[in-house]
Protein backbone atom coordinates (compact mmCIF):
# COMPACT_ATOMS: atom_id res chain seq x y z
CA UNK A 1 0.00 0.00 0.00
CA UNK A 2 2.96 2.72 0.88
CA UNK A 3 4.81 1.56 -2.75
CA UNK A 4 1.29 2.02 -4.53
CA UNK A 5 1.18 5.85 -3.06
CA UNK A 6 4.52 6.20 -3.29
CA UNK A 7 4.32 5.70 -7.33
CA UNK A 8 1.12 7.51 -7.61
CA UNK A 9 3.25 10.53 -6.51
CA UNK A 10 5.94 10.48 -8.41
CA UNK A 11 3.77 9.63 -11.51
CA UNK A 12 1.90 13.17 -10.65
CA UNK A 13 4.87 15.06 -9.89
CA UNK A 14 6.20 13.71 -13.07
CA UNK A 15 2.96 14.81 -15.31
CA UNK A 16 3.84 18.57 -13.69
CA UNK A 17 0.29 17.66 -11.86
CA UNK A 18 0.86 20.30 -9.00
CA UNK A 19 -2.26 20.73 -8.02
CA UNK A 20 -3.90 17.37 -8.31
CA UNK A 21 -0.83 16.11 -6.50
CA UNK A 22 -1.29 18.95 -3.75
CA UNK A 23 -5.10 17.00 -3.58
CA UNK A 24 -4.07 13.91 -3.54
CA UNK A 25 -1.31 14.92 -0.75
CA UNK A 26 -3.87 16.53 1.35
CA UNK A 27 -5.94 13.34 0.95
CA UNK A 28 -3.38 11.23 2.16
CA UNK A 29 -2.90 13.08 4.92
CA UNK A 30 -6.61 13.30 5.62
CA UNK A 31 -6.36 9.19 5.59
CA UNK A 32 -3.44 9.06 7.66
CA UNK A 33 -5.28 11.30 10.63
CA UNK A 34 -8.21 9.33 10.34
CA UNK A 35 -6.55 6.16 10.14
CA UNK A 36 -4.75 7.44 13.79
CA UNK A 37 -8.16 8.59 15.40
CA UNK A 38 -9.10 4.91 14.49
CA UNK A 39 -6.50 3.53 16.60
CA UNK A 40 -6.72 5.82 19.38
CA UNK A 41 -10.45 5.32 19.46
CA UNK A 42 -10.10 1.46 19.18
CA UNK A 43 -6.86 2.38 22.46
CA UNK A 44 -9.53 3.71 24.58
CA UNK A 45 -12.41 1.37 23.93
CA UNK A 46 -9.94 -1.87 25.07
CA UNK A 47 -8.48 0.65 28.25
CA UNK A 48 -12.34 1.77 28.99
CA UNK A 49 -12.73 -2.38 28.99
CA UNK A 50 -9.50 -3.02 30.76
CA UNK A 51 -11.09 -0.76 33.51
CA UNK A 52 -14.37 -2.06 33.56
CA UNK A 53 -13.00 -5.32 34.10
CA UNK A 54 -10.70 -4.21 36.83
CA UNK A 55 -13.59 -2.38 38.93
CA UNK A 56 -15.58 -5.36 38.61
CA UNK A 57 -12.93 -7.55 39.81
CA UNK A 58 -13.11 -5.27 42.84
CA UNK A 59 -16.38 -5.06 43.34
CA UNK A 60 -16.71 -8.54 43.68
CA UNK A 61 -13.65 -8.49 46.19
CA UNK A 62 -15.79 -5.34 48.25
CA UNK A 63 -18.78 -7.43 47.95
CA UNK A 64 -17.33 -10.62 49.96
CA UNK A 65 -15.33 -8.51 52.20
CA UNK A 66 -19.13 -6.68 53.06
CA UNK A 67 -20.58 -10.15 53.56
CA UNK A 68 -17.58 -11.04 55.84
CA UNK A 69 -18.06 -7.86 57.60
CA UNK A 70 -21.68 -8.03 58.04
CA UNK A 71 -21.88 -12.10 59.78
CA UNK A 72 -18.47 -10.42 62.28
CA UNK A 73 -20.58 -7.96 63.14
CA UNK A 74 -23.64 -9.61 63.96
CA UNK A 75 -21.01 -12.09 66.00
CA UNK A 76 -19.71 -9.26 67.88
CA UNK A 77 -22.78 -7.41 68.70
CA UNK A 78 -24.18 -11.00 70.10
CA UNK A 79 -20.78 -11.38 71.84
CA UNK A 80 -20.16 -7.93 73.12
CA UNK A 81 -24.74 -8.03 74.15
CA UNK A 82 -23.86 -10.91 76.12
CA UNK A 83 -21.14 -9.48 77.78
CA UNK A 84 -23.43 -6.65 78.97
CA UNK A 85 -26.05 -8.72 80.52
CA UNK A 86 -23.58 -10.89 82.43
CA UNK A 87 -21.70 -8.16 83.50
CA UNK A 88 -25.10 -6.67 84.93
CA UNK A 89 -25.90 -9.81 86.69
CA UNK A 90 -22.67 -9.65 88.56
CA UNK A 91 -22.85 -6.07 89.55
CA UNK A 92 -26.35 -7.26 90.86
CA UNK A 93 -23.87 -9.46 92.92
CA UNK A 94 -21.91 -6.50 94.06
CA UNK A 95 -25.20 -5.04 95.59
CA UNK A 96 -25.90 -7.56 97.50
CA UNK A 97 -27.91 -9.89 95.52
CA UNK A 98 -28.15 -13.08 96.81
CA UNK A 99 -26.38 -15.72 95.05
CA UNK A 100 -28.27 -19.16 94.99
CA UNK A 101 -26.42 -21.02 92.14
CA UNK A 102 -22.30 -21.17 91.99
CA UNK A 103 -22.17 -22.28 88.62
CA UNK A 104 -24.23 -19.80 86.72
CA UNK A 105 -22.01 -17.47 88.67
CA UNK A 106 -19.07 -18.87 87.25
CA UNK A 107 -21.05 -18.58 83.71
CA UNK A 108 -21.55 -14.72 83.95
CA UNK A 109 -18.20 -14.84 85.14
CA UNK A 110 -16.77 -15.90 81.84
CA UNK A 111 -19.45 -14.72 79.51
CA UNK A 112 -17.73 -10.75 80.41
CA UNK A 113 -14.08 -12.34 80.70
CA UNK A 114 -14.38 -14.41 77.40
CA UNK A 115 -12.38 -11.53 74.86
CA UNK A 116 -13.17 -12.34 71.16
CA UNK A 117 -12.97 -9.06 69.66
CA UNK A 118 -14.52 -7.61 66.37
CA UNK A 119 -12.05 -8.38 63.51
CA UNK A 120 -13.06 -6.45 60.02
CA UNK A 121 -12.43 -7.72 56.72
CA UNK A 122 -10.86 -4.97 54.39
CA UNK A 123 -8.34 -6.85 52.07
CA UNK A 124 -9.83 -5.24 49.07
CA UNK A 125 -9.81 -1.89 50.04
CA UNK A 126 -6.14 -2.05 51.52
CA UNK A 127 -5.17 -3.55 48.37
CA UNK A 128 -7.28 -0.76 46.49
CA UNK A 129 -5.59 1.84 48.54
CA UNK A 130 -2.32 0.65 48.69
CA UNK A 131 -2.17 0.40 44.61
CA UNK A 132 -3.62 3.66 43.93
CA UNK A 133 -6.51 2.00 42.69
CA UNK A 134 -9.38 3.54 44.50
CA UNK A 135 -10.59 6.14 41.93
CA UNK A 136 -11.30 3.17 39.59
CA UNK A 137 -14.54 3.16 41.62
CA UNK A 138 -17.35 4.84 39.20
CA UNK A 139 -19.12 6.02 41.94
CA UNK A 140 -18.25 8.52 44.26
CA UNK A 141 -20.82 7.84 47.02
CA UNK A 142 -19.24 3.62 47.21
CA UNK A 143 -15.82 5.75 47.84
CA UNK A 144 -17.24 8.23 50.13
CA UNK A 145 -18.97 5.31 52.24
CA UNK A 146 -15.87 2.94 52.33
CA UNK A 147 -13.67 5.70 53.41
CA UNK A 148 -16.12 6.52 55.94
CA UNK A 149 -15.82 2.59 57.10
CA UNK A 150 -12.64 2.89 57.60
CA UNK A 151 -12.31 5.62 60.02
CA UNK A 152 -15.23 3.87 61.70
CA UNK A 153 -13.37 0.80 61.84
CA UNK A 154 -10.48 2.60 62.79
CA UNK A 155 -12.61 4.14 65.64
CA UNK A 156 -13.59 0.23 66.44
CA UNK A 157 -9.81 -1.00 67.02
CA UNK A 158 -9.33 1.92 70.11
CA UNK A 159 -12.35 1.31 71.85
CA UNK A 160 -11.56 -2.65 71.79
CA UNK A 161 -7.83 -1.95 72.50
CA UNK A 162 -8.97 0.19 75.44
CA UNK A 163 -11.73 -2.24 76.46
CA UNK A 164 -8.79 -5.12 76.89
CA UNK A 165 -6.54 -2.82 78.76
CA UNK A 166 -9.91 -2.51 81.26
CA UNK A 167 -10.14 -6.33 81.32
CA UNK A 168 -6.45 -7.04 82.30
CA UNK A 169 -6.19 -4.07 84.32
CA UNK A 170 -9.39 -4.77 86.44
CA UNK A 171 -10.94 -7.86 85.86
CA UNK A 172 -8.21 -10.30 84.30
CA UNK A 173 -5.62 -9.59 87.27
CA UNK A 174 -8.06 -10.03 90.13
CA UNK A 175 -9.66 -12.79 89.09
CA UNK A 176 -6.25 -14.67 87.78
CA UNK A 177 -5.23 -13.89 91.49
CA UNK A 178 -8.09 -15.28 93.38
CA UNK A 179 -10.87 -17.48 91.37
CA UNK A 180 -10.22 -20.75 89.27
CA UNK A 181 -10.61 -20.17 85.92
CA UNK A 182 -10.47 -23.94 85.11
CA UNK A 183 -13.50 -24.41 87.09
CA UNK A 184 -15.07 -21.47 86.19
CA UNK A 185 -14.80 -22.81 82.44
CA UNK A 186 -16.24 -26.32 83.13
CA UNK A 187 -19.37 -24.56 84.43
CA UNK A 188 -19.04 -22.25 81.63
CA UNK A 189 -19.16 -25.27 79.01
CA UNK A 190 -21.13 -27.34 80.63
CA UNK A 191 -24.22 -24.25 80.45
CA UNK A 192 -23.75 -23.92 77.56
CA UNK A 193 -24.02 -27.16 76.68
CA UNK A 194 -27.13 -27.97 78.33
CA UNK A 195 -26.13 -30.75 80.29
CA UNK A 196 -26.02 -31.26 84.58
CA UNK A 197 -22.75 -30.14 86.39
CA UNK A 198 -21.14 -33.56 87.62
CA UNK A 199 -20.24 -30.75 91.15
CA UNK A 200 -22.59 -28.77 92.55
CA UNK A 201 -21.61 -25.21 94.25
CA UNK A 202 -17.99 -25.54 92.38
CA UNK A 203 -16.98 -21.99 93.28
CA UNK A 204 -15.54 -21.35 96.20
CA UNK A 205 -17.16 -19.30 98.70
CA UNK A 206 -14.33 -17.39 100.33
CA UNK A 207 -12.69 -16.37 97.22
CA UNK A 208 -16.38 -15.12 95.80
CA UNK A 209 -16.43 -12.99 99.16
CA UNK A 210 -12.75 -11.15 98.37
CA UNK A 211 -13.76 -10.79 94.45
CA UNK A 212 -17.10 -9.01 95.87
CA UNK A 213 -15.18 -7.02 97.78
CA UNK A 214 -12.90 -5.72 95.50
CA UNK A 215 -13.93 -2.40 94.18
CA UNK A 216 -11.35 -2.80 91.31
CA UNK A 217 -13.20 -6.03 90.02
CA UNK A 218 -16.15 -4.34 90.45
CA UNK A 219 -15.64 -1.31 88.49
CA UNK A 220 -14.05 -3.69 85.87
CA UNK A 221 -17.53 -5.14 85.73
CA UNK A 222 -19.02 -1.69 85.36
CA UNK A 223 -16.29 -0.54 82.15
CA UNK A 224 -17.70 -3.36 80.79
CA UNK A 225 -21.54 -2.48 80.62
CA UNK A 226 -20.60 1.31 79.93
CA UNK A 227 -18.21 0.54 77.07
CA UNK A 228 -19.60 -1.89 75.43
CA UNK A 229 -22.77 -0.28 74.93
CA UNK A 230 -20.78 2.34 73.30
CA UNK A 231 -19.18 -0.01 70.80
CA UNK A 232 -22.26 -2.06 70.23
CA UNK A 233 -23.62 1.13 68.74
CA UNK A 234 -20.77 1.89 66.72
CA UNK A 235 -20.83 -2.29 65.17
CA UNK A 236 -24.20 -1.18 64.62
CA UNK A 237 -24.18 2.08 62.76
CA UNK A 238 -20.68 0.54 60.50
CA UNK A 239 -24.07 -2.59 59.56
CA UNK A 240 -26.09 -0.12 58.23
CA UNK A 241 -23.31 1.40 56.16
CA UNK A 242 -22.58 -2.11 54.85
CA UNK A 243 -25.56 -2.90 54.31
CA UNK A 244 -25.89 0.33 51.64
CA UNK A 245 -22.44 -0.01 50.36
CA UNK A 246 -23.30 -4.10 49.48
CA UNK A 247 -26.73 -2.51 47.58
CA UNK A 248 -24.62 0.11 45.80
CA UNK A 249 -22.73 -2.88 44.72
CA UNK A 250 -25.20 -5.22 43.75
CA UNK A 251 -26.76 -2.60 41.26
CA UNK A 252 -23.74 -1.51 40.15
CA UNK A 253 -22.79 -5.73 39.22
CA UNK A 254 -26.44 -5.94 38.11
CA UNK A 255 -25.99 -2.77 35.33
CA UNK A 256 -22.92 -4.17 34.37
CA UNK A 257 -24.37 -8.30 33.55
CA UNK A 258 -26.89 -6.57 31.67
CA UNK A 259 -25.03 -4.10 29.22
Amino acid sequence: MINLFRKIRQKLLAENRVTRYLIYAVGEIFLVVIGILIALQVNDYRETQQTKAREKAFLHGLRSDLLLNLDELDRSIDVYSRAGRSAEVMISYFEGAPITNMDSLNFHTMEVLYWDPFVRNNSTLREMISSGSLGILSDDSLKAELLQMELRYDKIDGAQEHLRFDYQEYLYGPYFRTGDIGQAYKDYITILDGTEPTKKNSANPKSIKVLLNDPAYKNGFSLCIMNGRDLIEVLKAIKVSSQQSLSRIDKQLNETDTL
